[in-house]
C-alpha cells in the first residue's frame, strides 16, 4: 500500500474510531480541532458531535477537503468531496457503545495504560492492536473525547493532537448533507 493510501486510511479510521472509542450512547457534543503529523506532512482537522447522534469530520484543505457526517441512528456514513461535488453514502457499521472501560477493552484486546495530563487534558490510555497496526489513544477523563492518538502502521507514525475543544454543540447545520449540486455514490 502507498504512503499516501496508508496516510488516506489512517485518517479515515482515526476520524470514526475516535468518536466510537469515546462515546456514550451517542458521542457527547463538542468541537475540536486536531493537528495530524506523520511523514507526508501536517494537517488540520475538525471533529464534532451534536450529541444526538450526528458527528462531523473535516479533514484537508482547497481541492484536497473532505468532509464526513456519520448518523449513527440512521446507520448511514456520507462522505463529502467538495472539489468533485460528489457524496459517496454507505451503511454504517460501527456502533456509538459505551465508553471504552475494561469490559470493552477486554474485549478488543487493548492495554490499559492509566491516567496521565496530555495536552492540558487528564486522559485514560490505551493500546491495542490490529493486524497491520499499532494505536495508542489517549480520551479525555470528563469530555470522554480524543486527546491524542498515535497509530503506527507499515513503518510510518501517524500522531493526531488535539489543539481547540469546545463542549457546546455545533450548529445543526453542520450536519446537513448537501443536496442539489452533488452526485451520490453508492458505497457497499
Amino acid at each position: 500500500m502507498k504512503a499516501g493510501q496508508l496516510f488516506t486510511l489512517g485518517l479515515l479510521s482515526l476520524s470514526t474510531a475516535g468518536a466510537a472509542l469515546a462515546a456514550d450512547i451517542y458521542p457527547k457534543a463538542y468541537d475540536a480541532t486536531y493537528e495530524n503529523k506523520n511523514s507526508q506532512g501536517t494537517m488540520q482537522m475538525r471533529m464534532m458531535s451534536n450529541g444526538k447522534g450526528m458527528t462531523r469530520t473535516e479533514s484537508g484543505a482547497g481541492p484536497t477537503k473532505s468532509v464526513t457526517i456519520t448518523d449513527y441512528p440512521g446507520k448511514t456514513s456520507y462522505t463529502i468531496i467538495e472539489a468533485n461535488k460528489m457524496i459517496m453514502k454507505g451503511k454504517f457499521e460501527g456502533k456509538a457503545g459505551s465508553v471504552l472501560d475494561e469490559v470493552e477493552a477486554k474485549k478488543l484486546g487493548a492495554t490499559n495504560l492509566g491516567t496521565k495530563m496530555v495536552n492540558g487534558h487528564m486522559c485514560q490510555g490505551w493500546q491495542y492492536k490490529t493486524k497491520d497496526a499499532k494505536t495508542e489513544t489517549w480520551i479525555d477523563n470528563a469530555a470522554q473525547v480524543m486527546v491524542k492518538s498515535t497509530t503506527v502502521a507499515a513503518g510510518l507514525t501517524n500522531e493526531m493532537n488535539m489543539k481547540t475543544y469546545s463542549p457546546q454543540a455545533p450548529a445543526d447545520s453542520n450536519f446537513k448533507v448537501p443536496g442539489s449540486g452533488y452526485t451520490v455514490i453508492a458505497r457497499p
